[in-house]
């Protein structure tokens, strides 16, 4: 992410690691788990991270508000990490920072039992653990709203705050009174705004290091637009809707070839 390469990933709604396996068996980098709008128990938000584990794939869980024992639970089951929603503010990144680092980078509890921590595993070696836990951690801060942009550079200033940006495109229609018209201009300008603003803080950054942002897409045809804007970072709006997809394409195709014979 860090070094511009380009990612496919998937938002996961369903309350399935068997979701998480076929989406692996897939190819994609990483997925996103969905605690906002499909809220799920925390212990099938970990199997889903283990289920992923097995393929060495990055989960990152969108929590469903910004608080210090939500983002606690989403880290401790095992995540690489966490997405916010409504990132308006200087202050609503250093609260996510704060919450997912541990002292003196943050103030995240201390527990050496959990899985993240592998259970005790790492109880002699915490310090290090706890190091490379506040190097390792992903926070990718979602703009869904006028403030959010009219606040993007200082948001993507903040020291150790979000990795990425992903674009709340529909969001941003609904606060701009343009509800389902993600395409519209006047949010293709907000988000513009947003690109623009990314690819400033990473000239800024060490290469190494750069900003990224992540937009979500219905499908390839969507790719080209938004990779010439600065996106290098593709998410599937949900594995259901992949699902939903595919379903009806091949209801169509098998329909299609039995009236043709």
């Amino acid at each position: 992410m860090r070094k511009g390469e380009t990612l496919t990933g998937s938002f996961v709604f369903l309350p399935s690691p068997s979701i998480i396996e076929i989406l692996s068996e897939a190819g994609l980098d990483f997925f996103i788990v969905d605690q906002e709008h499909a809220p799920k128990s925390w212990e099938t938000v970990e199997n889903m991270v283990r289920a992923a584990d097995i393929y060495g794939i990055p989960v990152v869980v969108r929590v469903h508000e910004n608080t210090p024992q939500t983002i606690l639970h989403a880290l401790e089951v095992g995540a690489t990490g966490i997405a916010v929603p409504f990132v308006e503010t200087v202050d609503d990144v250093k609260a996510a920072s704060q919450a997912a680092r541990y002292a003196p980078a943050g103030l995240r509890g201390t527990c050496t039992q959990t899985r993240a921590a592998r259970h005790g595993a790492f109880r002699k070696e915490y310090t290090a653990y706890a190091a490379a836990k506040n190097e390792d951690v992903v926070i990718i801060g979602l703009i869904e709203n006028q403030v959010g942009v009219a606040n993007i550079e200082q948001i993507l200033a903040v020291p150790d705050g979000v990795d990425a940006v992903l674009l709340g495109r529909a969001d941003i229609a609904n606060d701009l009174g343009k509800p389902g018209m993600s395409g519209d201009p006047t949010v293709v300008a907000a988000c513009d705004k947003i690109l623009s603003a990314v690819r400033s803080e990473t000239s800024r950054r060490a290469k190494d290091m750069g900003m990224a942002c992540i937009t979500a897409i219905y499908g390839p045809t969507d790719v080209a637009y938004w990779k010439e804007r600065g996106s290098h970072i593709f998410v599937a709006p949900s594995e259901s809707s992949m699902l939903l997809d595919a379903a009806s394409t091949w209801r169509q195709d098998v329909k299609a070839a039995a009236d043709k014979s």
